[in-house]
């Protein structure tokens, strides 16, 4: 279940990722390719985020797409930090 807006500007199956939505993640799936929404965990903490390989400076950027500005997430080779799958689908949170 996604927590925040950091993703609101996403397009996952022509969906946008907000607060309190469900995402469909293949855990299968942890070899992500460039622009591809993943789940990872770094530092034993959970997070969604659109997934860059920045082959110039050889890292991983995290990216958020949002209407509020978030900072990049940058993943060094010392992190505490895995993939811990692809987001596939989301269900929109239902409102009653």
């Amino acid at each position: 279940r996604a927590e925040g807006n950091s993703l609101n500007k996403a397009d996952v199956g022509g969906k946008n990722i907000e607060n309190g939505d469900f995402v469909i993640v293949d855990s299968s799936e942890t070899s992500p390719h460039d622009g591809n929404y993943v789940v990872s965990i770094i530092d034993g903490m959970a997070n969604i985020k659109k997934y860059h390989l920045d082959k110039d400076n050889s890292q991983i950027v995290l990216l958020s797409e949002s209407t509020q500005e978030y900072a990049p997430i940058f993943i060094h080779e010392n992190d505490d930090f895995m993939i811990s799958g692809k987001v596939v689908s989301v269900v929109k949170n239902v409102k009653w």
